[in-house]
This record gives structure tokens, sequence and C-alpha cells, in this order.
């Protein structure tokens, strides 16, 4: 296999962490495999750790915090001091709060980024500057940033401003930043998680060509051999063969969020649990598992007493999970994309204040939705049979969106040989 040589062009990546360098990360060690291209990162917050066990080349907004930039150091020195949280790489902390600080109030004026920062903290940075340093400097002949805000936004501005191709990879379903990427010219393709979110984006106005479904690389490993048989081990083990295996996967409600109108119920979760119990001990023909949300406590003791229904533990991979059970039902929750992705039927239980940003069945990751009070209709001892349930939503064949990205990669890259 070819290595990337001197002559390699360098693309330029960009993302924060979390589901984000899960997506991107996997597409530049694949770039570097290839020898297409020599990958160069912007990690931002935590994903500079993982970034760094890759073996990629790492770049911080510290390697671009210049001897004249007093007044970002002293901005983000008093920024960073405020956190409630320390970072384990404070000089990166204080280059990236100064840094992008300097740059709101250098765009609207001392008093309007005051405001802004008091109203929305970091959720108002778009560091253009800084962005333009680390494009200048690195001169990518592309850059490659997933759909978070902030410097990943300014990443793909930036690049369009100084004709530098730029490529979108959407992490999920894109509905809060459906404007930003149905605009023409906003990078020079959106690559999207299934034909639901690329029909979202055209139909807001997209050209067609610009917008191309491969996947999120992200959850390429969701069909890993290992995790089915694991899967149905578990199965075996309790004895749950022949039944109809639901897995509940919980996630917590907030009760009000900035942007977004209306109140949350956050006993919204616990209320679902305790009816799925209740049904699902009643028919003989079900089986249940629940997933609490990290942030949730364990349900503890209070499954003693029922063979079919059990609490998934820590050691429990969530992919075993999702393949030990036939439907997963879910509010909002992101695994939901994923058991769709592993050719699951999944149901959504409607009422979270988050339910217009989590359109699983009209963006085809759910078969149905539900209310809380159709439960009892859909699960109970009366309920249809389990076989009545739609079939799993279609999805793209597994394991294959880093080569569908890569692929979109070299097509912008010859298209535009660079600018």
């Amino acid at each position: 296999m070819v290595k990337a040589g001197p002559a390699a062009p360098v693309w330029l990546f960009v993302s924060y962490g979390g589901g984000h360098v899960k997506a991107l990360l996997p597409v530049a060690e694949r770039v570097r495999a290839l020898g297409i291209a020599q990958p160069v990162y912007l990690a931002l917050t935590t994903a500079a750790a993982q970034v760094k066990s890759a073996g990629i080349p790492v770049l911080g907004f510290r390697d671009f915090l210049r001897p004249a930039d007093e007044r970002a150091k002293a901005r983000g020195q008093e920024l960073v001091s405020q956190l409630s949280v320390q970072s384990a790489d404070r000089d990166e902390s204080v280059a990236y709060l100064g840094l992008s600080y300097v740059d709101l109030e250098d765009r609207h004026g001392a008093a309007a980024a005051a405001d802004l920062y008091a109203r929305y903290g970091r959720q108002a940075f778009l560091p253009l500057a800084t962005l333009e340093r680390v494009i200048r400097t690195c001169r990518p002949e592309l850059v490659v940033a997933t759909n978070s805000p902030r410097a990943e936004r300014a990443a793909i501005e930036t690049a369009g401003a100084l004709g530098v191709p730029s490529v979108c990879l959407v992490d999920l379903l894109g509905i809060w930043e459906r404007d930003l990427l149905a605009r023409p010219g906003y990078a020079d393709a959106v690559c999207v998680l299934n034909e639901g979110v690329r029909r979202s984006l055209t139909d807001a106005g997209r050209p067609v060509a610009d917008v191309h479904v491969t996947g999120n690389p992200a959850f390429d490993t969701i069909d890993d051999p290992a995790m089915k048989v694991r899967g149905q081990r578990y199965r075996e083990q309790l004895g749950w063969d022949g039944l109809h295996v639901c897995l509940y996967a919980s996630s917590p409600e907030p009760v009000r969020i900035p942007q977004i109108d209306g109140t949350g119920d956050p006993a919204l979760p616990s209320r679902i649990e305790d009816t799925l119990i209740e049904l699902v001990a009643d028919n003989p023909r079900l089986a249940l598992w629940i997933r609490r949300h990290p942030s949730e406590p364990p349900l503890g003791g209070r499954l003693a007493g029922h063979p079919r229904i059990r609490e998934s533990t820590p050691d429990m991979p969530l992919h075993a999970c999702i393949h030990a059970s036939d439907e997963v039902i879910v509010t909002v929750s992101t695994v939901g994309v994923e058991a769709s992705l592993a050719g699951k039927t999944v149901t959504q239980v409607r009422g979270s204040i988050l339910d217009h940003l989590s359109p699983y069945v009209a963006m085809g990751l759910a078969a149905r939705e539900l209310t809380l009070d159709e439960l009892p209709q859909a699960y109970g001892r009366f309920a249809p049979a389990p076989a009545s349930v739609a079939p799993p939503v279609a999805s793209l064949d597994s394991g294959r969106a880093v080569e569908r990205v890569v692929q979109v990669l070299q097509a912008i890259q010859g298209r535009t040989g660079g600018r």
C-alpha cells in the first residue's frame, strides 16, 4: 500500500470531541492508510487525546496563539478560572476561550459580546479569525469538518472565503443546522446519515448534487460479528429465545433548553419505564432489557422477581444489547439511530421537549411512534402479536461509511483541483 509522501496534499480535519471525533477520525485514519493525503487534525476539547492516540498530527488553538495576543491570553485566563470543571490542558483552554472571545468582541463589539457570552456561553463563539490563521498556516487542499457550530462551522466558512474546497460530515439528523446546511455554498459537499436527512436538506433548498448519503463512520462497527454473537449469548443465557425482546434505552428529559419553546417533563423516562415494566411482565410473549442513560441512577433491586425483565449492566456493550433485541424503544436517544442502522425495528415514544429535533419516523429511522398512553395497546397482554410490528427501516449497508465519505472527499478534491 502506498503511503503519503511529501507530494501528498494536506487535508485539514476539524472537530470537537464526543460523537464528532468518532465520526471524523476514522476518515482521517483511512485517508492516511490509503496514502491519498496527509491528514492534519485541529482537535478541539476532548478530541485531542483520541486523535493523538491514533497517531494523526494534532493541532490546537494554543498552536496559533501569537506573542501579540495579550488580550486573548488575559481573557482566556479569566474565562478558564470561571469553569466549573477545569480542563486537563489548561493552556489549550486559555487559548481556545481567549481567541474565541476576542473574535466575538472584534465582530460584535465589547458590549454585545459580553451579552452574547452571558446568554449562550461558548455557543456564542464562531472563531473565524483563528480558523483563518489555521488554514493560512496549514495551506490544506481540502478542509473536512462535522456539523458542530463554533470552530467546525468557522472552518467551513473560512475555507469558502479563502477558496479552499470543503466537505461537511453530518453526524445525525442535521435539524438544528438545517438552514445553514441547506445554504448553497456552505461546503462543496455534505455527507449525511440516510435518505431522509438528504431529502430534508434538498427540500430546504440545497442542490441535490451537493448532498451525499454516506452514513456515519462512527456507526461502522455496529454490525461487528463479535457483538452479534455476544447479543445472542445474552438471550440464550436468559432463556429468551422465542420471545419478542425489547430494549428500552432511556435518556434524560430536561425541563428547559435555550432557544426551544416549552417545558420538559423530567419524569417522562421513568414513567415510560414503569409502564413498560408492568406491560411486559403481564405479557408472556415479551421480554425487556432496560438500559438507563449513564447520567441516570441504576434500577437497583426493582426488577427482582421478573424473569423476563433485566437491566443492562455497565459491562454490557451497547451494540451487543441492540443485537440481543428484536425491537428498540426510545424517546430521543441516539440509540434509536444505531438500532435502525443495525436493522432493528425502532419504536419512538413521543412527548419529549426534543421531539421536533428527533423526528425518527419522518427521517426513516423508526418504524412507528407512540404516545405514553398508547403503550398498553402496543405491548399489553391483548396487544397484536409482535410479528405485526412494522419491519426494520431499510438502511445503508453497514460498515462502509468511511469508504463512502473518502470517495466524496476524493471527488471534491479532484473536481476543484485544490483551487
